[in-house]
């Protein structure tokens, strides 16, 4: 491997120090606790999404190659294969088909503190990954079987292997780049964008730093090298659809907005994220601030108390918009940060302070490093200079590439992400860069600094935390609102009852002649539903429309029709079932209540606030002419 750093660091720069064993027993701590929230209460988790609903039900389909009938058109083979092999394991009347999502959830905790770590330093990395583990918004994706959280596991360690390429000049983390990347379009159609992020991402950083504009080529073919690695990985799976990727392209044609209501997307997105956020983590900034109180805060005052004790003092008469008041507030350094992140987050959302937090990284920092080459030329003294210097390094220090690379993650996906139909789950990715800008100002806090006994609180207060999940959420008076943790069982229950309706209701013969099928049941545009409603003696079909009820079966066997939600805010149905209407006797209507996490699909987090739509599922009996 060919070591060229591409920038000088710092003396004592914390992304060089060792890992030690309170860091590490610190991460798996934090790590523990983002895998006890995720596989909290299993009986709460249930296929109920759309989505989840073609993926987990390919063993279904034996005689169609284990797919659901046009599965290619929702998401690549890589996590429906992965979802299939769970069930064949684990069957699927628990957790299975949510496992990878779950897997991946948890692993994505150590992988940023990695990156965070490497790219900013050990705080960095520890804050990054505490907030992953708390958050309610990535914790009710993982607790799904979507595609969403383990494209994000990709997305984050192929963005990591571009730097480390682009860093090092390194061949053979360009073929890593590109080998999971080629993962990361394998789980989703938006794979790709590890490459449109490093491509974007370093050539902002190279347009911005000249001295290493002579690597400029080499980078571009590593890169080269990364994009072909990605296309032969996710080939096989190219090769294999039906009707090629046009097909898919002009499905996914009909999600896109474009600029038109660009605002208003971005309003309900903004809303969506708000609603995940149950202000726990507000708790647990509450417990690291108190951790940190007696100890050295940051290199900034630290730099200022060893001025005092080595003699130098602090006259502050030479910085008079400042003030002894003000360096006296510097002695709380990060704790102090922390508390006020903790404190604003329960009236406004930690997902909101972030937010901020990341974009005021992205002005300052960026303005900063676009004016590095301007020397600080005024009359002020080379203390007051320096204090100034050091206090701007704090909180907004230069971008290196790898802050280039998440700027550039970061404004495209808030760019494009409100072009498209307003899916909450289309903002996880964007939400990790978030993530990791808002905490960059750990790179200038000195993990080495931290007293040994206040290092080993951590595990401590993350032992603690985990009993505050369970106790609270076990005892129903004092239970803690999570939004993550929401049941997700409306359509499991239903089908119970759905099924006894269909068997013992509808007076059915015992056995069909010459058969084991009694009826058949077809579903009508919800395979979340449709998962649930296989049994024996059952034959269930997936429908698109209605001209099943000519087929020769019908005549033969009892037929019933099931309808949901997509079935009722269909203008095509309607038309159609309308044609058709005297063909159907409705038996039976169940009301029931889909969860947020289903609805903020379809309605903004202000709407389902002020008129949550009553919801039901129909069952009609296909009636065969005499």
């Amino acid at each position: 491997m060919n070591a060229v750093v591409s920038q000088p660091q710092p003396d004592g720069d914390p992304r060089e120090q060792p890992i030690t064993r309170n860091e590490l027993w610190t991460v798996v701590a934090i790590t523990l606790l983002g895998a006890a929230v995720r596989f909290a209460f299993p009986s709460a988790m249930a296929i109920e999404h759309f989505d989840e609903g073609v993926y987990a039900s390919n063993l279904l389909f034996p005689d169609q190659g284990n797919e659901y009938p046009d599965r290619h058109l929702y998401a690549p083979s890589l996590v429906p294969w992965l979802i299939e092999w769970s069930i064949i394991f684990f069957g699927d009347k628990g957790i299975a088909p949510m496992l990878p999502s779950l897997l991946f959830g948890t692993l994505t905790i150590p992988l940023i503190w990695w990156v965070g770590r490497q790219w900013f330093g050990p705080l960095s990395g520890i804050a990054a990954a505490t907030l992953l583990s708390l958050s309610d918004f990535h914790i009710a994706f993982s607790r799904s079987a979507l595609t969403d959280v383990p494209l994000c596991f990709w997305l984050l360690l192929a963005v990591y292997f571009f730097e480390r390429a682009f860093r090092y000049l390194s061949w053979a983390f360009a073929v890593a780049a590109g080998i999971t990347t080629g993962l990361a379009w394998w789980t989703k159609y938006n794979g790709w964008l590890p490459l449109a992020i490093s491509f974007s991402g370093v050539s902002a950083w190279l347009l911005f730093q000249g001295k290493v504009k002579r690597y400029f080529w080499r980078r571009i073919a590593i890169w080269g090298l990364s994009a072909v690695t990605a296309v032969l990985v996710w080939s096989r799976f190219w090769y294999s659809l039906p009707n090629g990727y046009g097909e898919v392209t002009a499905n996914h044609r009909n999600y896109v907005g474009g600029f038109d209501g660009w605002m208003d997307r971005a309003m309900q997105q903004a809303e969506a994220l708000d609603t995940f956020d149950s202000r726990f983590l507000a708790f647990v900034l509450i417990f690291l601030w108190l951790s940190f109180l007696s100890t050295p805060r940051s290199h900034l005052a630290w730099w200022v108390r060893k001025r005092i004790e080595s003699g130098a003092g602090l006259d502050c008469a030479e910085l008079p918009a400042l003030g002894p008041e003000f360096v006296a507030y510097f002695s709380t350094g990060v704790s102090t940060g922390l508390f006020l992140v903790a404190i604003l987050a329960f009236p406004f959302g930690i997902n909101v302070i972030l937010v901020t937090i990341a974009a005021l990284q992205i002005l300052v920092g960026g303005f900063r490093t676009v004016r590095y080459h301007r020397s600080l030329t005024d009359s002020r003294s080379e203390f007051a200079v320096e204090f100034a210097s050091r206090l701007r390094s704090s909180f907004f220090p230069p971008f290196s590439q790898a802050d280039w690379l998440v700027t550039a993650w970061t404004i495209g996906l808030t760019l494009s992400i409100p072009m498209y139909r307003a899916y909450p789950r289309l903002t996880l990715p964007w939400f990790l860069a978030i993530i990791l800008l808002a905490t960059r100002p750990g790179e200038f806090v000195r993990a080495s600094r931290l007293k040994p006994q206040t290092v080993w609180l951590f595990p401590r207060i993350i032992l603690f935390v985990i009993g505050v999940v369970y106790v609270g959420s076990i005892l129903p008076n004092v239970a803690i609102h999570t939004p993550a943790l929401q049941p997700r069982t409306g359509f499991r229950e239903l089908s119970a009852r759905l099924r006894d309706d269909v068997f013992v209701r509808s007076n059915l013969p015992q056995r069909a002649a010459g058969t084991d099928i009694r009826a058949v049941l077809y579903v009508y545009a919800e395979p979340g539903l449709f998962f649930h409603l296989p049994a024996d003696s059952l034959a269930v079909q997936p429908a698109g429309n209605l001209s099943f009820v000519d087929i020769e079966a019908t005549r033969r066997l009892p037929t019933f029709l099931v309808t949901g939600p997509h079935a009722h805010r269909s203008q095509a149905f309607a038309d159609e079932f309308a044609k058709r209407a005297d063909q159907f006797e409705l038996l039976a209507s169940y009301p029931y209540d889909a969860s947020d996490f289903v609805r903020l699909d379809d309605v903004s987090a202000t709407q389902l606030r002020t008129h949550r739509e009553p919801l039901e599922v129909r069952l009609y009996r296909v009636r065969v002419p005499e």
